[in-house]
């Protein structure tokens, strides 16, 4: 018994064998399957409009580990183009050498973070054999962030919007420039609870691209292609007290900028902490939306009890203050005096913490980006938690070879057959898989 035990192998050892036995054994699987598609695809496709040029051998990696097939190469007669029908038809570009599944996978490490090396280290350590570069994972990210976006086909009605607006400040390389404050709006439609916590409805993100543009204007422009806005629209803004953050009320025609009472609550908290009494008056009447209760507190205050280095700061928190005391109002009171209703409607001031996904990736470990790199990972990010980062449904650009999406309508005569043969031929592919045990295969290679 002695003997046998110790000739076994580990837990460990069984499920690193088994694992990539099934490996190979589903690239089989998956090689069989596509030349299975594409050869019903020949069978089926508009003769008139695709004349068969070539087959051509692909080689590409995926989680299975890398697979070589064949594929066809058609001309379109309309177009005058050459095109891969079966690219077309499930929406991938052979030519990457790089499966849809496995980019996305790396796309989504990288976005995560730390970085990029770490993203092909987690891959590499998990499917066993390096799958993809840290420099590709880069390039591909920044390839599907300035894809352009989708526009959506029905803009959906609002008349209350509320953005939430802030900068990121983070390093440059290779720029005269040394930092970069990138704008970002977060727009949403009110609150939601979700358990014991709420969360924003309907939230999507803006970034700021165009520096040639003021803020403001590219905002608008997002807007109208995402909300079904006029002159009845009410837009609450809240914003750190930036200047560039206030105009928003010379540029929309029912704006309620507020500041946010996050920032205003800690630069409070940070003067006052030794004077528990001004500290309490403070924070009251600014949790009270009372402005001029507010101002009163501060300039109660006496400053020679505060520390001799935060004279200087007082005075211009105090100046801050006295200008922005209309922007410290229950926005809540304002569409209420106007006839809206007001119910579930929560104050303002998330912009900080939806701020802190984008900071922890971007300035984390002391990283510097290029103009280019760091708008790519921040539009990542908002891909990400927008939950648009993979790619969905059957239509989709073949970058090289078509400028505008192809469906599978187009590529034959009778578009209602595909999912049949498709289907029927990877049944019939299966069954025949199932000829290899898959228990047998591992034991073998345990075995060998």
């Amino acid at each position: 018994m002695k003997q046998f035990t110790m000739n076994l192998p580990t837990l460990k050892e069984i499920e690193v064998k088994v694992f990539q036995q099934l490996q190979v054994m589903f690239a089989d699987l998956m090689v069989r399957c596509l030349e299975q598609i594409d050869q019903w695809i020949m069978e089926h496709r508009d003769h008139a409009r695709y004349r068969l040029r070539d087959i051509r051998q692909v080689a590409m990696s995926t989680v299975f580990g890398e697979i070589t097939f064949k594929r066809r190469l058609y001309q379109d007669r309309e177009k005058g183009t050459h095109v891969y029908l079966l690219d077309q038809a499930l929406s991938f570009d052979g030519q990457s050498g790089i499966s849809p599944h496995l980019e996305e996978w790396a796309v989504e490490l990288a976005t995560a973070g730390p970085s990029y090396h770490e993203a092909a280290r987690q891959m590499e350590k998990l499917l066993g054999y390096r799958a993809i570069s840290h420099e590709t994972i880069r390039q591909r990210l920044i390839s599907k962030a300035e894809q352009k976006a989708a526009v959506p086909k029905e803009k959906k009605p609002a008349k209350v919007l509320f953005v939430e607006v802030d900068g990121l400040y983070t390093k440059l390389q290779r720029t005269k420039r040394r930092h970069q404050e990138n704008k970002i709006a977060i727009i949403h439609e009110g609150w939601k609870r979700h358990g014991k916590r709420t969360q924003l409805r309907n939230k999507v993100h803006y970034l700021h691209k165009d520096r040639s543009v003021p803020f403001w204007e590219g905002f608008g422009d997002f807007l109208i292609e995402h909300y079904d806005v006029n002159e009845e629209t009410w837009l609450v803004v809240t914003g750190d007290g930036a200047d560039w953050i206030g105009e928003c009320e010379s540029y929309f025609h029912k704006c309620i900028y507020t500041l946010d009472r996050f920032h205003v609550a800690r630069e409070l908290k940070r003067y006052l902490r030794e004077l528990p009494a001004h500290w309490q008056a403070a924070r009251q009447a600014l949790a009270a939306y009372d402005p001029q209760a507010l101002m009163a507190a501060v300039e109660a205050v006496p400053v020679d009890q505060l520390s001799s280095d935060l004279h200087e700061g007082w005075e211009r928190f105090k100046a801050f203050l006295r200008q922005h005391e209309n922007h410290l109002i229950d926005y809540r009171k304002v569409l209420k005096a106007n006839g809206l209703e007001v119910k579930g409607m929560r104050p303002m001031g998330s912009a900080e913490s939806q701020m802190r996904t984008f900071a922890k990736r971007t300035k984390r470990g002391g990283y510097s980006w290029s103009v280019r790199g760091v708008q790519a990972i921040l539009q990542s990010i908002i891909l990400r938690k927008e939950g648009r980062a993979g790619c969905k449904g059957l239509e989709l650009t073949d970058v090289r070879e078509e400028k505008s999406p192809i469906r599978i309508s187009q590529l034959m005569k009778k578009p209602k057959e595909f999912t049949t043969g498709v289907i029927n031929g990877m049944l019939r592919t299966l069954q025949t898989s199932k000829q290899s045990s898959p228990l047998g295969m591992a034991l073998k290679g345990l075995r060998g």
